[in-house]
């Protein structure tokens, strides 16, 4: 783990709760749902809060139109529109958020981990960032990293899919076992 990623990590842990984001209070009732329903519930509430996390109309647009281009597969023109809204606004999470996917799909993992890391400064609990850092740990055949990265979520959103279905997985293949 490279010194960046290691004070990134510290920051995640220590000094980015000081400060409470636009999806904080949801995050909190995400992580006591007592069913997938209310958690699904306030997961669309949250998905609606990073994603109106704008600063222009212009900037709207633009994420618009980057995902239009990744739902219709044109994965450099979505990576450019995204590293465009960030060279505007470098705080929009969702748009690192955005740009690491993009850079997940064309399997560009270097440049997708260090997006999530962007996105998990700004915002240390964005699951779907967490859980592509647990998938870009199974594609680096990484599963102990993987599996940390899935606990975690589960932690926050304990209705995960990628979690529930991974956990096992990867706990089978490391031979890991419950006392």
């Amino acid at each position: 783990m490279t010194m960046r990623k290691i004070l990134i990590l510290i920051f995640c842990l220590f000094a980015a709760p000081l400060w409470a984001g636009p999806a904080d209070a949801l995050l909190d009732k995400l992580s006591l749902a007592k069913t997938k329903s209310d958690a699904d519930n306030i997961v669309r509430s949250i998905w609606i809060e990073w994603l109106g996390a704008y600063e222009s109309d212009r900037e709207r647009q633009l994420m618009d139109k980057g995902i239009g281009a990744m739902e219709k597969k044109r994965l450099k023109q979505a990576e450019a529109i995204f590293t465009s809204i960030l060279k505007s606004n470098p705080n929009f999470t969702e748009a690192w958020n955005k740009r690491a996917t993009v850079r997940f799909l064309q399997g560009d993992f270097v440049g997708s981990e260090a997006d999530i890391y962007e996105v998990l400064i700004r915002e240390p609990r964005h699951f779907g960032a967490i859980s592509g850092l647990g998938l870009i740990n199974m594609h680096l055949n990484e599963p102990e990293k993987a599996l940390n990265s899935f606990k975690l979520l589960k932690e926050i959103h304990p209705f995960s899919e990628d979690a529930t279905l991974f956990i096992p997985m990867l706990e089978k293949s490391l031979g890991v076992r419950d006392l």
